[in-house]
């Protein structure tokens, strides 16, 4: 199976540059590793109120990476001055930052190694391994621990775990509460040494630093390596009623584990999931590079184990672009559930779990409005799924309900999980469908939805909203179709609104536009509402109309367009579509290539030419757009709800210079396949990988990767 293309080392401090993001969809952090530079950390379903607006949002939690190393009497975090950074690289194959520096202090330097990542097979744990060697003899000290230094709450119960019970080799555990103090989050915290067995092991839940660590001191060698090892729990109290105590119980399992076993399980774990890798025939090595990352921060940020969903930066935080406060909006569904569904199915269930569980709230939201059924929030808080966009402007986002309904549709097409449909997906879909019955009017044109806002976020309202109506059509079909599945009886009405639902077209161009009297010239005229309800949506219009939309959307609507955020990653596709394979590589290139953040590769929200906006990243409407574009795209997949060889019926198109793409393996109905597309074929090929080996090598051999590089057997 090839490698991931990992980016290149960097030997240098970049000031400038977002600290490493590690997560595994439970725990997310910035690790800078450097002891002077703080880390931040994100914990699933954690919440509080931004101390800037008292919104309900994420809260940041204590870093619970924290590691320093001492020489002569001198911790490095207390002097930068004298530390100078080697080399630091991600391993995208393992999910792993490895960061070398070195501290100088009089005559003596200290070499230290440091490798960390969030465990993926124990999902609430992080690890860090540090390794000191010295080129003379020094009196040296390694720290670690939980470092709660700026963050907004306070801890409770900071306690050695061995004097509230038994101590299964745990160092510290305390309950921090989030600011506001709405939520709480239990962290426990473990540590090993090697190199000296004598070495004096210090705790201190307040140490020199504000940390709650354990530090161990040696007289150092030139002949030994001394390595401290830290993995440190978080548990929010939205998974458990006593988060601390729960805390040391996995940093317990994690002690008894050690790092080394963990992190081989971790490597593992990771090799599964790569044998999800998008290949790409004809794209350069940086276009390679940058599919790469792309899966691997939404793979990073995902995980069946999720418990709030993700948010628009996954559990990516830095304290320059938190406006979207960690909220839940419907960008998750529409844009990375659909990979998703393909690469990591469990993640989605995940996700989607989400928006059952706060089914109730959003049945309420309707029942405030004056609608029945249900309306999901435009952006949900992470804890208890209400709405929670700041401010007090109306709720006018009328197609959010639809976009959770169909990503609840795709879970079951993809899947086959009738069970799922009847316990899950049904209670969802049908509120969404009575929402939309609710919601209509019905007029001499047909039915329609009036005063409304689609994805453009212009609050002016419209009439007839291209974007929402298709969404709210796909939404009544799909809903009906799952009542056939599981042996329920729909009301005709759901069909007939969704045959019905009136569309706005423009005669000279034969295409579907925005909204009722749409111009190209008003504001945000250029986004293009109307070709996203043909895709991603999957609204299926009359061929000569899809084609003059998709060139509408493509030739004239993206020159106004394409920069902004969400939308522009799926340009090429349009383009591509309307035959217009140059004009899709360059929008390939503009949409989403320009968004790509060195040294990591992380898709920000704003191209890098936009100064005036702040490193933001990685921005999920535009990694998950790309990603759904690719995938389903470029090779005209689209999900059913009958047999999987109908889902491959439009024909593939790409961008200039792209050959082929090949996913090794993707889930279908619960089994493995492999997907390849061709362009120019009429069809993409879902190929069952149990139909023998000999296939997928034929197919692979046909498609190819356009990539040398490293390779080792799956």
């Amino acid at each position: 199976m090839p490698l991931p293309l990992s980016p290149a080392p960097v030997r240098r401090r970049l000031p400038d540059a977002l600290p490493p993001y590690l997560s595994n969809g439970v725990l997310g952090v910035r690790f800078p590793g450097l002891p002077h530079l703080g880390g931040t950390t994100m914990v699933t379903g954690f919440a509080g109120l931004d101390p800037s607006d008292a919104v309900e949002g994420f809260a940041r939690a204590p870093f619970v990476l924290a590691a320093d190393v001492q020489v002569g009497g001198v911790w490095a975090s207390a002097a930068p001055e004298w530390v100078r950074v080697l080399e630091q690289r991600y391993d995208f194959a393992t999910a792993e930052l490895h960061t070398i520096w070195t501290f100088r202090v009089d005559s003596t330097t200290a070499t230290i190694e440091t490798t960390a990542f969030c465990s993926r097979t124990v999902p609430a744990l992080a690890a860090c391994d540090v390794r000191v060697r010295v080129d003379g003899p020094a009196d040296v000290a390694l720290a670690a621990g939980i470092d709660p230094s700026g963050v907004p709450g306070f801890a409770e119960q900071v306690a050695q775990p061995q004097d509230q019970g038994p101590n299964e080799g745990v160092d510290g555990r305390l309950l921090w509460h989030a600011s506001g103090d709405i939520s709480t989050v239990g962290m426990a915290y473990a540590t090993s040494f090697e190199g000296d067995a004598a070495a004096e092991r210090t705790a201190a839940s307040r140490d020199e630093r504000g940390w709650f660590s354990t530090a161990y001191s040696v007289r150092a060698r030139t002949d030994r390596r001394y390595r401290i090892s830290l993995l440190t729990a978080a548990v929010p109290v939205l998974s458990h009623a006593r988060p601390d105590e729960q805390a040391g119980r996995i940093a317990a399992v994690g002690a008894k584990l050690g790092f080394d076993a963990l992190r081989r399980a971790n490597s593992a774990a990771w090799q599964e999931l790569w044998r999800g890798r998008i290949e790409i025939d004809g794209a350069d090595a940086r276009w390679q590079a940058i599919v790469d990352a792309s899966v691997f921060y939404l793979l990073s940020s995902t995980h069946s184990a999720s418990l709030a969903s993700t948010s628009l930066f996954g559990l990516a935080y830095w304290p320059n672009y938190h406006y979207y406060h960690g909220h839940v909006m419907w960008d998750i569904e529409t844009f990375t559930v659909p990979p998703l569904l393909l690469l990591a199915p469990d993640a989605a269930h995940a996700l989607l779990d989400y928006r059952f569980q706060h089914l109730t709230s959003a049945h309420h939201n309707a029942a405030m409005h004056g609608w029945r059924g249900a309306m999901y929030p435009w952006e949900s808080c992470p804890e208890h799924g209400e709405e929670s966009t700041p401010g007090a402007r109306p709720y006018t986002e009328d197609h959010v309900s639809a976009d959770v309904a169909l990503a609840f549709a795709g879970y079951i097409h993809a899947t086959g999980d009738a069970d799922y449909a009847r316990r899950v997906a049904w209670p969802v879909m049908r509120s969404v469908a009575e929402f939309i019955v609710s919601r209509v009017s019905a007029t001499k044109r047909g039915f329609e939805i009036l005063a409304t806002v689609g994805p453009r976020e212009v609050y002016e309202l419209v009439d007839n909203n291209a974007y929402t109506n298709m969404s709210a059509a796909m939404a009544l079909r799909a809903a009906a179709e799952c009542a056939t599945m599981i042996g329920e009886t729909a009301p005709s009405l759901w069909c007939s609104i969704a045959d019905t639902l009136v569309l706005p077209r423009e005669r000279r161009r034969g295409a579907i536009i925005n909204h009722d009297g749409a111009k190209l010239t008003e504001l945000q005229g250029g986004v293009p509402e109307s070709a996203a309800g043909l895709f991603p949506v999957g609204y299926r219009a009359s061929a000569t109309e899809e084609l003059a939309t998709y060139r509408y959307a493509a030739v004239e609507q993206a020159p106004h367009y394409v920069g902004a955020p969400m939308l522009s990653a799926l340009l090429p596709v349009y383009a591509a579509r309307a035959g217009e394979a140059a004009l899709s590589a360059e929008l390939l290139e503009r949409g989403y290539g320009d968004f790509i953040n060195e040294p990591f590769l992380e898709p920000d929200e704003y191209p890098r030419s936009r100064t005036d906006r702040p490193r933001a990243s990685p921005m999920f409407a535009n990694l998950s757009g790309f990603l759904t574009s690719v995938l389903y795209g470029f090779t005209g997949l689209q999900l059913g709800h009958g047999d999987p060889a109908t889902w491959t019926e439009r024909p593939v198109r790409m961008p200039e210079g792209w050959r082929g793409i090949h996913v090794e393996r993707i889930w279908v109905r619960g089994t493995p396949a492999s997907l390849v597309a061709s362009a120019g074929s009429g069809a993409a090929e879902i190929v069952p990988t149990g139909d023998a080996g000999r296939e997928a090598s034929k197919t692979r051999a046909a498609v190819g990767t356009g990539i040398a590089g490293p390779a080792r057997s799956s």
